[in-house]
């Protein structure tokens, strides 16, 4: 599709996708990505629905809703590895202890590093070890923020099989 007809439909629909996306994501910046995401999309295709409007909305929408599935994964995850790690925890004299910790996180880490890719696993690295933030990250790998999600999400997926595997393994002592 030529730039001159995106930035016409730019123009027209604009405002209707980003109000969709808002009411979806009640986020500005990633309503734009989204938006922006599927006009990009748009610039790679010769072939041009017949309802362009509903076509747009639709995109949008089911994007939308990628988004929002991949943070309820996200969400999910973090809530189990939470619960792990507390179910993992020896106290002593209820201290923390930062070793048992630390050897369960090299444990999930090594598992990690057999069943992700490199970039997956480098994006949950910089998430969840550097404590980087998605934009951030996309920025430095040259990646979308949607890839960033999809890529936690993958981690999230693997991590949670091995926390299930070693639920399994303790059921069977």
């Amino acid at each position: 599709m030529k730039k001159e007809e995106i930035e016409i439909l730019f123009r027209q629909h604009y405002g209707s996708m980003i109000r969709l996306a808002m009411r979806m994501l009640y986020d500005d910046e990633e309503s734009r990505d989204v938006v922006s995401e599927v006009f990009a999309t748009l610039m790679n295709t010769d072939i041009l629905p017949k309802n362009m409007e509903g076509y747009l909305m639709a995109s949008v929408r089911n994007r939308c809703l990628n988004l929002l599935e991949h943070k309820d994964v996200r969400a999910k995850f973090e809530q189990a590895y939470t619960l792990e790690m507390k179910q993992n925890m020896v106290t002593d004299d209820d201290a923390f202890s930062y070793a048992t910790v630390e050897q369960r996180l090299q444990k999930i880490m090594a598992y990690a590093k057999q069943h992700l890719t490199e970039q997956t696993l480098l994006v949950f690295r910089m998430r969840h070890i550097n404590g980087m933030k998605y934009q951030e990250i996309a920025d430095q790998i040259g990646i979308s923020r949607v890839m960033v999600y999809k890529h936690l999400a993958k981690a999230m997926i693997t991590i949670k099989e091995y926390n299930n595997q070693k639920e399994q393994d303790y059921g069977e002592r």
